[in-house]
């Protein structure tokens, strides 16, 4: 007889525990073991327990590979969370099984030992057919489907309710997600605005909306809205710091002169010179030109915006153009314009910036595609994976929030359906042509600034920080890589991968050539690439275009969801009373800034960048990679946060701790 002895790791999450019988079976290269009742003396599995258990055999069972958890319930069915199985040998060596989910109903679940493996390095046939079925049963679980023509495809789920457990809130999320909810709701009822559907008396009536949850940053964009500086400091550190560009020629169909811009330059500048200079950037939303919105008085524009780096290394507008059609109609508004007439152009930018964060930078570049990313990993990659391990940390809760956002925010109906110039409709085919123009290389951060030519740009955080980051995961990236993946043939003979990459390609991207994304890995190089990429989109990226919504967009001037009026077609005819009634009315704005505090507000459970809390790599190297990766983002906070302290507004966004490791909000 020999005796093997299991330790057993329940979860510290709320209602991790059970009343249920757990029975565990080992599976070795020698035999199996009896299915085991785990008992003693005393609660067995309350949240956090960490339990030792004798599991008896008639022989030695070899190297222990599997492990096999049955659940059977006693009275009423309950759901328990297992962390971690550590099984210790006779003679003293240990195996380590991570598990790290929901276990429910009463059934059997097998579970591999932690050290990593590619197919391609499977030496039992047990095992690999123990991964194939491990795959078929999550292929079975998770389908795909199609929310709209031309968009990425998603999780095939009606309602959260579809949910399996393991992709929802934790108790300490959901509960504070919801209370902030009804909070939000409460208080516009109580001050009428939900229910209000004029206008806007006045300005300082809509610092009212958010008495309850003032933030620094809204008073500051308050005092500065109006101001120039502002309005260009926002491409470069703003919602979406990703849409301005070097200009070093007029587009055709912008029809600004030097003669209107020269006021604006100064004394001897002209405007030919600075474009050589590479002093003049551009923000173009062609994209937006002809979109359909079957909405009321609802308006949308597709501007141009010309701006100047000043030689205070200030990034001033110059021009505006509020159609992509010139003519006489279509005025070039200047600085040197009426107050309002200036402001009012001024607005129809952001509107315009609203519309194309909103649909293509957040939730096209971002949810979507990391929806895509954890529908796939889960489908093509069993636990064992070693990309399994890097990836699962990066997809938490998106499958929740996302399927949340198809209920509640871009459904029919919904609050952008109710609340947006663009309507669901007008969302939809945004995001069909976001999806038409995205390019791997726009999803690469480095060649990004490189194609629009912005690496020059003062004062650019955005890019500063990012590239920090990307450069520290990809070099985090790279030792996970090279440590599973020796050489190209070890990419190229690893099916799951290759299938994974595949659906990605398919499912994600519709199989579009032009956008440049691969359908397959020839190489080591090529999977560090993508495997960075996605990492810092689903992390990084998504907290730059969505930590400042609330900070930014409170003040709802600075960052209006719909125009009530259509562009102006001659200058002089704006004053305050019809500006406040272009922007959106009482009930809309209220919808709206409710939603930005509700998906810009920290979780309660966030788990930031670099944090690994599940011990799923249980090799040393693996582990010291993590610890590298956490050493370096310090040192980048640190170096984010002495920057900071003598800024006038800060920029956090892409500080390590305040950038979760999935879209998980």
């Amino acid at each position: 007889m020999v005796v093997y002895t299991a330790r057993v790791y329940t979860g510290t999450y709320q209602f991790s525990e059970t009343l249920d019988r757990i029975y565990l079976t080992l599976v070795g290269t020698k035999g199996t073991s009896p299915e085991t009742p785990l008992v003693k003396w005393g609660p067995n599995f309350y949240i956090g327990a960490v339990s030792e258990y004798p599991i008896t055999c008639s022989q030695d069972l070899g190297d222990i590979s599997l492990i096999q958890i049955t659940k059977k319930y006693i009275l009423t069915q309950d759901s328990w969370y297992c962390n971690f199985v550590k099984v210790t040998s006779p003679q003293g060596k240990t195996y380590n099984f991570p598990v790290y989910q929901w276990i429910e109903s009463s059934n059997t679940m097998e579970f591999r030992e932690g050290k990593g493996k590619t197919p391609s390095l499977e030496a039992l046939p047990p095992l690999q057919d123990h991964r194939k079925k491990e795959l078929e049963e999550r292929q079975e679980s998770y389908k795909w489907k199609e929310y709209a023509p031309g968009m990425p495809h998603c999780l095939d789920v009606n309602s959260v309710l579809d949910l399996d457990t393991n992709s929802q809130f934790s108790s300490t999320k959901g509960t504070l997600f919801f209370t902030r909810a009804i909070v939000i709701a409460v208080e516009q009822r109580l001050k009428g605005f939900s229910t209000s559907e004029t206008s806007w008396k006045s300005l300082d009536n809509i610092k009212n909306i958010f008495s309850f949850h003032r933030k620094d940053r809204i008073e500051y964009v308050i005092n500065h809205w109006k101001e120039d500086a502002f309005f260009g400091y926002q491409f470069l550190n703003g919602l979406n710091p990703t849409v301005i560009q070097k200009c070093t020629k007029i587009p055709p169909n912008f029809s600004v002169t030097q003669d209107m811009v020269a006021s604006s330059l100064g004394r001897g500048t002209t405007l030919a010179e600075e474009l050589t200079k590479g002093n003049i950037y551009i923000a173009d939303y062609q994209i937006l030109d002809g979109i359909t919105n079957n909405k009321p008085q609802q308006y949308i524009a597709a501007p141009l915006c010309l701006l100047h780096l000043t030689p205070e290394e200030e990034l001033m507008p110059l021009a505006i153009q509020l159609s992509q059609t010139p003519g006489p109609e279509t005025p070039i508004f200047l600085p040197s314009d009426s107050e309002w007439d200036w402001i009012l152009a001024k607005t129809w930018v952001r509107n315009s910036h609203f519309h194309v964060h909103q649909a293509v930078a957040h939730l096209l570049r971002t949810h979507l595609l990391a929806e895509v990313i954890a529908l796939a990993t889960l489908r093509h990659f069993p636990i064992c994976h070693p990309l399994f391990k890097l990836l699962i940390p990066h997809i938490r809760y998106t499958f929740k929030i996302n399927t949340l956002a198809r209920e509640t925010l871009i459904n029919k109906g919904g609050v952008f359906d109710l609340a947006t110039g663009l309507g669901h409709d007008g969302l939809v085919q945004l995001c069909q042509r976001g999806l038409q123009a995205l390019t791997y290389s726009s999803l690469c951060l480095p060649e990004d600034l490189e194609e629009r030519d912005v690496s020059s740009l003062p004062n650019y955080y955005y890019r500063d920080d990012g590239l920090e980051i990307w450069a520290a995961v990809e070099s985090f990236v790279s030792s996970i890589v090279d440590f599973y993946y020796s050489k190209d043939e070890s990419v190229q003979e690893d099916y799951e991968l290759q299938g994974w990459i595949q659906e990605i390609f398919a499912e994600g991207f519709l199989s579009q050539e032009s956008s440049g994304i691969p359908s397959s890995f020839g190489t080591v190089m090529e999977l560090k690439k993508f495997l960075t990429m996605v990492i810092f989109t689903v992390s990084a990226q998504h907290a730059a275009v969505n930590n400042g919504q609330y900070g930014h967009g409170a003040w709802m001037p600075n960052f209006p969801s719909s125009m009530r009026k259509p562009p102006p077609r001659s200058k002089g005819t704006t004053h305050l009373e019809n500006y406040l009634e272009t922007l959106p009315n009482i009930n809309a704005t209220c919808q709206i800034i409710g939603t930005l505090f509700l998906l810009s507000s920290p979780s309660g459970d966030s788990i930031a960048l670099g944090d690994y809390p599940n011990e799923l790599f249980t090799e040393e190297e693996p582990q010291q990679f993590i610890q590298d990766f956490q050493d370096c983002l310090n040192r980048i906070s640190k170096k984010i946060e002495k920057r900071n302290s003598s800024l006038p507004i800060s920029y956090h966004y892409l500080n390590p701790p305040e950038i979760e490791n999935s879209v998980a909000i």
